[in-house]
């Protein structure tokens, strides 16, 4: 595993080309091995500082660094080779379950990628598929469900062995044992890592080591579960008070 030291952004920000602010002034430490959820209401900015992270884009303002260096300092190659995204769709080349995972290390034998889904507790999954590793996915995995190409993607993260993941928690609905075997995967995955998740779902933030909470492109709120939740009036409060309430309105 590529060790991720200490992250460290440094009034962060963030406009596409002249256009308005999507991030203002962003600043957090993340001690190496953290566990990050970013929260906030669609378009707070939570996917636009995952995408500077992994050097989408560079910001506009300040700066990124990893054990004290601007990221824009580290080569691509070796960023790629620490530091993992993980997308919400899961995305998948039209080839078979082996070839997608092998991705994250081509040089991969079957046996490592078989061996990556049952380090995931994944292989009773992957069995199942028609031809096991060997099974075609198709056009960007359409033979896959929106769960099911995540796996995928996560025995791919996991093969790669990086020091930091970025993970975008999907959004569509996934059926409940898929849903099951992702929570798992994940908690597998990151363990030992230092993990950012965007979370869509504040269940995740609720066992984060650190929540941060965006709100129009600022960094209002961070600090535990517990600790967010004792100010009644803050953003995390809302955003968790609302949530609540969407899963009493469909039976939860």
């Amino acid at each position: 595993m590529e060790v991720i030291r200490d992250i460290e952004r440094a009034g962060v920000s963030f406009a596409s080309h002249g256009g308005p602010p999507v991030l203002t002034e962003v600043s957090a430490a993340i001690p190496a091995g953290t566990k990050v959820a970013l929260v906030g209401t669609t378009g707070s900015g939570k996917t636009t500082l995952a995408k500077l992270l992994i050097r989408l884009a560079d910001p506009t303002g300040g700066a990124i660094r990893v054990a004290g260096i601007d990221l824009r300092r580290v080569s691509l190659a070796s960023l790629r080779s620490a530091l993992v995204m993980v997308p919400q769709d899961g995305f998948l080349f039209d080839t078979s379950v082996a070839g997608n995972v092998r991705m994250g290390r081509p040089e991969a034998g079957d046996r490592e990628i078989r061996a990556a889904f049952e380090a995931l507790e994944l292989g009773g999954w992957v069995d199942g598929l028609p031809r096991g590793i060997h099974t075609r996915v198709g056009e960007r995995g359409e033979y896959l469900s929106v769960g099911e190409r995540q796996l995928v993607a996560l025995a791919r993260g996991y093969l790669a062995d990086p020091g930091c993941l970025i993970l975008d928690e999907a959004t569509s609905a996934v059926d409940p044992a898929t849903e099951v075997a992702l929570r798992n995967a994940i908690e597998r995955l990151t363990e030992g890592r230092t993990a950012l998740t965007i979370a869509h779902r504040l269940a995740t933030a609720e066992h984060a080591d650190l929540i941060l909470v965006l709100e129009r492109g600022r960094l209002v709120q961070q600090g535990t579960h517990a600790q967010l939740l004792a100010d009644p009036d803050g953003a995390y409060a809302r955003l968790h008070g609302s949530w609540l309430a969407s899963l009493s309105a469909d039976g939860w």
